[in-house]
C-alpha cells in the first residue's frame, strides 16, 4: 500500500513539475518576444532621438536648427513633399478609376487589371527606374533618340531625369495601394442605398458623388496616404532618377550624410523630420475622417448592379491596356532587351548576346554571394517576423497582462518608418554597443525584422481572431499544456494566415534597398544593392541582366507560394477560414 501511495505521489509530483516547466516556458517565450520588440524597435528609435539631440556641447537642437535653416536640407524637404503630393494625386487619378471599373462595371478585363496592379506593387521601383532611364534618358534613351533623330520631333522627347520622371516611376509602384483599398470599399457598399437615391430621382453621377464616394472615402483617402508615404520613403528610384538631375530628397540627402566622415547626428535629425511628415499625414487623415461618419447600418447589403459600359467599353479597355504597357510591358521588355544587348541603342537587336548573363552569373563573384545573402536574409526575416508577430498577437488577444496593448502599438511603429530611417536607427543603436555588427548579415537581419515585424503581427492578429478561444480553453481544461495547445490547436489553425504573412515579408525583404544601402558590406551585399551598384558604375547592361535574375527569383518565390497555398496546404486546411 505504501508503494502504491508513493507511486501516486511520484506521478503527482511529476505532473506538477511538468506544469511548472510549461508555465515557465510560456513566460519565457512571452518575455523573449517582448524583449525582441524592445531591442528591435524601442531602443533603436530611442537611439535615433538621442542622436538627433546630441550636440557638440551636450544635448541640444543644433542638428535640427541646421537641418531647418540651411537650403542644403530645406530644398530636399520641399522636393520630398512635392514628390509625395504629386504621386498621391496621380495614384488617385489612376487607382480610383480602375477600382471603379473592376467593382462597378461589366468590363471584361478584371483579371487583367488585377494582374497589372499586382505587378506594379511587386516590381521594385528602382528596377522600373533603371528601365525608364534606358528608355527616356536625355541623351541615350532609345525613345528620345528615336523621336529626336529619326522622326525629327525633339519636342516629343521626355527627360526622365526630372521631378516629372520621379513622379512617373514612383506612381507606377504606388497606385496599387489606392486601387486595392478602393476596390474593396466599392465592392462592400450596400447597393440598396444607391438604389434608394436613384428611386428618389438622383442620377448616377449625383448618386456616386453623394452616396458612393463618401462611403468609400476612408479607403480612398487611406490608399492615397499610403501612396504619399511610400513615395517620400523610397530611396532607389529617387537616387537613380533624382541624383543625375541634382534633385535631392530627404532619403538621398540622408544617404549622402554617411559618406566619410559620417554625420550621424544630422542624419538622425533629418530622419526624424521624415518621420514627422509621416505622422502628420496620418494625423490629418484621422482628423479629416473624425468629422464625418462613413458607416452603413445593417448586415450583408445587396450587391451593386454592374454598370454596362456600352460605347465606353473600348475607351476603358484602351485605358487598361495603356496602363499595362506602362506598368508591366515597357519596364520588363526594356530590362530584358538591355540585358541581351551588347551596345544599347536603336539597333540593339543586331547585337544580341548572352554575355551579360554569363558575366553576372559566372564571372561576377558578387552575384552568388548576393543571391545567397538575399535568400537567407529574406527567409530568416520572414520567419522571425511571423514568429514574433504570432507571440505578440497572442499576448494582446489571449492574456490579461497589464499594458499588453502597448505592445500592439509599438509593433506598428516601423510601419510608418521609411527604410532608410530604420537603417539610421539600427545603426545608431548598435554602434553604441560593444557588439561588432556593422557590415554583417546580422545587422541587416535586425533591420529587416524590425521593419517588417508589423506585417507579421497583423497577419497573426487576423488569423488568431478567426479562432474561437474556447478551443484552446477546452484543451487546457483537459490537461493540455501551453506548449501542446500551441502545437496541436493554435498553430495548425493559424498556419494559412501565418504563411500569407510570411510571404508578405519575404517578397519585399528580398528586394529591399533603402535600409540595405546603409548597412551592407562587401561580405553582406544583397541582390538589390548589387544591381544598384552595377548601374551606378555605368554597367547598365549587366545591371539589367542581374535585375532580370532578381525578378525571376521573386517570381519563383511567389509561384511556389501560390502553388502551396492553392495546392497541398490549402487542401489540408479546407476547414480553416482564410
Amino acid at each position: 500500500m505504501e508503494t502504491v501511495h508513493a507511486a501516486a505521489g511520484s506521478r503527482r509530483c511529476g505532473a506538477g513539475r511538468r506544469i511548472v516547466t510549461h508555465a515557465w516556458l510560456e513566460v519565457g517565450v512571452t518575455g523573449a518576444a517582448v524583449a525582441a520588440l524592445v531591442v528591435l524597435v524601442v531602443l533603436p528609435i530611442a537611439s535615433l532621438l538621442l542622436g538627433s539631440l546630441t550636440a557638440s556641447d551636450g544635448l541640444g537642437l543644433e542638428h535640427f536648427h541646421r537641418a531647418l535653416s540651411s537650403s542644403l536640407y530645406l530644398r530636399p524637404l520641399v522636393n520630398s513633399l512635392i514628390l509625395g503630393s504629386w504621386t498621391g494625386l496621380v495614384s488617385l487619378l489612376i487607382g480610383l478609376p480602375i477600382a471603379w471599373l473592376v467593382a462597378r462595371t461589366d468590363i471584361r478585363a478584371k483579371g487583367f487589371i488585377r494582374f497589372t496592379a499586382t505587378m506594379g506593387y511587386l516590381t521594385p521601383p528602382f528596377l522600373t527606374s533603371i528601365a525608364f532611364a534606358n528608355l527616356f534618358g536625355p541623351n541615350a534613351g532609345i525613345v528620345n533618340v528615336f523621336v529626336r533623330d529619326m522622326l525629327g520631333l525633339p519636342w516629343l522627347a521626355f527627360d526622365i531625369f526630372s521631378m516629372s520622371g520621379m513622379v512617373l516611376v514612383t506612381t507606377l509602384h504606388a497606385f496599387p495601394f489606392v486601387y486595392l483599398l478602393a476596390v474593396g470599399a466599392l465592392q462592400s457598399i450596400d447597393a440598396s442605398l444607391e438604389e434608394s437615391a436613384q428611386i428618389l430621382g438622383a442620377g448616377r453621377l449625383r448618386t456616386a458623388l453623394t452616396i458612393t464616394l463618401p462611403l468609400a472615402a476612408p479607403a480612398i483617402l487611406g490608399g492615397t496616404l499610403i501612396a504619399f508615404v511610400s513615395a517620400i520613403a523610397l530611396f532607389g528610384s529617387q537616387a537613380i532618377i533624382g541624383l543625375p538631375a541634382r534633385i535631392f530628397t530627404l532619403p538621398t540627402r540622408i544617404y549622402a550624410l554617411f559618406q566619410y566622415p559620417p554625420q550621424y547626428g544630422l542624419a538622425s535629425a533629418l530622419s526624424l523630420i521624415l518621420v514627422t511628415i509621416t505622422v502628420a499625414a496620418l494625423y490629418l487623415q484621422r482628423a479629416y475622417l473624425a468629422r464625418r461618419a462613413y458607416v452603413t447600418l445593417g448586415g450583408q447589403g445587396a450587391r451593386a448592379h454592374l454598370v454596362p459600359l456600352g460605347h465606353w467599353r473600348w475607351p476603358a479597355h484602351g485605358f487598361v491596356l495603356l496602363l499595362f504597357l506602362v506598368v508591366v510591358a515597357m519596364p520588363f521588355a526594356t530590362l530584358l532587351a538591355v540585358s541581351l544587348s551588347k551596345p544599347w541603342g536603336l539597333a540593339f537587336w543586331q547585337h544580341l548576346t548572352l554575355a551579360n548573363y554569363r558575366f553576372v552569373l559566372f564571372e561576377y563573384d558578387v552575384t552568388r554571394r548576393a543571391i545567397a545573402n538575399g535568400l537567407v536574409l529574406a527567409a530568416l526575416a520572414a520567419t522571425l517576423a511571423v514568429l514574433i508577430g504570432a507571440i505578440i498577437a497572442r499576448i494582446v488577444q489571449r492574456t490579461d497582462i497589464p499594458g499588453r496593448w502597448v505592445l500592439d502599438y509599438v509593433s506598428l511603429v516601423p510601419l510608418g518608418l521609411p527604410g532608410i530611417v530604420m537603417a539610421v536607427a539600427v545603426l545608431q543603436f548598435w554602434l553604441a554597443t560593444p557588439f561588432p555588427l556593422y557590415g554583417t548579415l546580422a545587422i541587416l537581419l535586425l533591420a529587416y525584422v524590425a521593419r517588417y515585424v508589423p506585417l507579421g503581427v497583423r497577419a497573426a492578429d487576423v488569423s488568431l481572431r478567426q479562432i474561437d478561444p474556447s478551443l484552446e480553453q477546452s484543451a487546457r481544461t483537459l490537461g493540455a499544456s501551453w506548449l501542446v495547445t500551441m502545437r496541436e490547436i493554435a498553430l495548425p489553425l493559424m498556419r494559412p494566415g501565418l504563411f500569407a504573412g510570411w510571404l508578405l515579408v519575404f517578397v519585399p525583404a528580398i528586394q529591399e534597398l533603402s535600409a540595405s544601402i546603409l548597412l551592407f558590406s562587401s561580405g553582406s551585399i544583397t541582390l538589390a544593392v548589387a544591381v544598384f551598384n552595377l548601374y551606378e558604375s555605368g554597367l547598365s547592361e549587366q545591371a539589367c541582366a542581374l535585375a532580370i535574375v532578381n525578378m525571376a527569383i521573386i517570381g519563383a518565390a511567389v509561384a511556389v507560394a501560390h502553388w502551396i497555398s492553392r495546392g497541398g496546404l490549402a487542401d489540408r486546411m479546407q476547414a480553416v477560414p482564410q
